[in-house]
Order: structure tokens, then C-alpha cells, then sequence
């Protein structure tokens, strides 16, 4: 099948969204395991920290002892603090990144759509997701990623996501997820992990 030429256009752009949003999962995978390692020891340095005990019933040398361990845990403790801060910003940071590259993939996609037909009217279904076709989640997963900061989805919009979280669950919710992009949810659940299979489907929709 030969490839349509707004595809070829935009095929270095789309490539380099693929691969960038492949190493931001990757970073954002490995930030989410050391966040979830370091809130770890973060509990059992709390944990000892707290329960360091300082009876008076005890001698002075253990008292003494004591007052060490708990003052090297609390100094642990606040350094490690610091840590899970900084590494949940660092994942903030890559989860926004995520939505971006996803959300610029589909409006790469919608302006292909809008180009070729002028609107959703003479655009092919695509496959279908469930009971929704390939050709209306792209239109409305773009307008989604595009205007989630405003707050006020149009009914298109809301239409569709109900749908979504009805067939593919909560994380498709506007109102759990209210002013959030869901660029990410939608490029998962389309299955488009990479190029090649963002590309076969356009090529569905933009024959």
C-alpha cells in the first residue's frame, strides 16, 4: 500500500516522538522504582527513629547509646525526606513530559485527518476499540490533550471518554481526572507503542 504523503511529511516527527516518549517511560520507570526503594527505607528509619527507647529505667550508658542510634536515624530521616521529595518532582516532571509527546502525537494525527478530509464526515472508522472507531478517538483524544487545561470539554470530548471509561476503565474518568491530559491513557489503550503501528493505523484512515 503506498504510503500517503502527508505520512511522509511528517514521518521523521513522529518517529522522534516515539522514540522520545520511549525514553521518557524508561526514565520514568526507573525514577518510579528508586522513589518506591527510598520510601522504604524512609519507614524503617521512622520507624527505628521513633521507637528508640530512652527509658529512665535504663542505664546511662544505654540511655547514651540510644540517643546516638535515634539521632543518626532522625539525620536519615530527613535526608531521605529530602530524597522522595526530589525524586517525586523528577517523576511529576517525566509524567507531564509522557502526556506532552503522546498529546503531540495526536495532534501530528488529527491534523493529518483534517488536512486530507476537512473533517471527521468522509474519514474511515479504522478498526474499532470496543464500540468506538479508531478515527473518533484520534479526533477526540487530540482535542482532549489539546484544551485539558481549560477545564470545559466539549460534549464530543466527554461523549467519548465515557465510553472509554466504561470499556477500559477508570483512568479514562474526566471528573476523577479533571483538567489532566490523557494523551498517554489513550496512545496505551490504541496500542500504539511505537511508529510502525501508529503508522499502520493512519494508514487506515488516511488511504
Amino acid at each position: 500500500m503506498a504510503i500517503h504523503q502527508y505520512l511522509q511529511d511528517t514521518a521523521f516527527a513522529a518517529k522522534n516522538l516515539f522514540a522520545l516518549a520511549t525514553e521518557e517511560e524508561h526514565q520514568l520507570s526507573a525514577l518510579s522504582e528508586g522513589l518506591q526503594r527510598t520510601e522504604g527505607r524512609l519507614k524503617i528509619h521512622q520507624w527505628d527513629f521513633q521507637t528508640s527507647d530512652l527509658n529512665d529505667d535504663f542505664s546511662d550508658a544505654y540511655v547514651m547509646a540510644a540517643f546516638v542510634r535515634a539521632a543518626k536515624a532522625g539525620q536519615e530521616v530527613e535526608r531521605l525526606q529530602r530524597e522522595v521529595a526530589t525524586l517525586q518532582a523528577s517523576v511529576g516532571t517525566h509524567q507531564h513530559a509522557v502526556q506532552a509527546i503522546a498529546g503531540a502525537i495526536f495532534q501530528i494525527a488529527k491534523q493529518g485527518i483534517s488536512l486530507v478530509h476537512g473533517g471527521l464526515g468522509s474519514v474511515p472508522a479504522g478498526r474499532k476499540m470496543g464500540s468506538l472507531a479508531l478515527r473518533d478517538i484520534v479526533w477526540q483524544a487530540r482535542n482532549q490533550s489539546m484544551h485539558y487545561e481549560e477545564g470545559n470539554p466539549k460534549k464530543a470530548v466527554l461523549d467519548l471518554f465515557a465510553i472509554l471509561e466504561k470499556e477500559h476503565g477508570p483512568h479514562f474518568s474526566l471528573v476523577a481526572h479533571a483538567g489532566q491530559n490523557r494523551a498517554k491513557q489513550v496512545l496505551d489503550v490504541l496500542g500504539w507503542t511505537n511508529y510502525e503501528l501508529y503508522l499502520r493505523d493512519m494508514q487506515s484512515l488516511l488511504p
